[in-house]
């Protein structure tokens, strides 16, 4: 799935609930591996606001 239409508050909101849930499911892997998309996403994100600042 791809996360790059979510605004970066809806994308900080997603990694949270997504951390929350691989909480309670670490092994996981289909889960962990959205979260990391998430978290790519969210990173590149906001290091294209940063730069823009």
């Amino acid at each position: 799935m791809s996360y790059a239409s979510l605004s970066t508050d809806q994308l900080r909101q997603s990694m949270v609930e997504h951390l929350m849930r691989i909480m309670g499911c670490p092994d996981d892997e289909t889960l962990a591996r959205d979260a990391d998309s998430i978290l790519l996403t969210l990173d590149d994100r906001l290091a294209h606001e940063a730069a823009a600042a």
